[in-house]
């Protein structure tokens, strides 16, 4: 595995999580909450040895920030560490708007390979930067958030019971249940 220089890594507490996040000085490159072993898998995942520090101020503003609407869109991200395709769906996940919801083939044609729809949908459930990149905001073209009853499927859910009150789909028109 070729290794890119370094990184730093520290925890900060966002709310009620702990969470463990990378970053080099072109932004933020991981976040996940702090459990054993994270600090390990960040390094293998982004291919970089992590320094730890103490989270600079603006890192723990910009995550608290997230943390109150996801999606994080004015914090700087690292993707150096991420292939092309995987970059441009995150990219692509990130400009979706707060109350918004776009389905996973949106996503693969955003990322400039429309056939690649389960491709694009492996990315985005890998992302490791879930607080800044909103995946929640990515669900099946029904509608359907899909991961029922798993955890992912909860944190899912409860991230987009917080931006209900203006969540609108995108994407297909609405039928207005009258055959033509």
């Amino acid at each position: 595995m070729a290794w890119r220089g370094s990184g730093s890594t520290g925890i900060v507490r966002v709310g009620t999580q702990r969470l463990r996040v990378a970053w080099t000085s072109a932004g933020i490159a991981f976040v996940d909450e702090d459990e054993p072993g994270i600090k390990h898998r960040i390094e293998k995942r982004i291919k970089m040895q992590l320094v730890e520090k103490t989270v600079p101020a603006v890192i723990r503003r910009a995550l608290v920030k997230a943390a109150k609407r996801p999606g994080g869109d004015d914090a700087p991200i690292d993707l150096t560490w991420a292939r092309d395709y995987e970059r441009d769906v995150l990219l692509a996940a990130r400009s979706i708007p707060w109350g918004e919801t776009r389905p996973y083939s949106w996503l693969a044609r955003e990322a400039r390979r429309p056939l690649a729809v389960r491709a694009a949908a492996s990315v985005i459930a890998r992302d490791p930067l879930w607080l800044l990149v909103p995946w929640h905001r990515v669900v099946y073209k029904d509608g359907k958030i899909g991961a029922d009853g798993t955890a992912y499927g909860k944190r899912k859910r409860a991230m987009l019971a917080r931006e209900r009150p203006r969540a609108k789909r995108v994407g297909r028109k609405a039928s207005s249940g009258k055959r033509r």
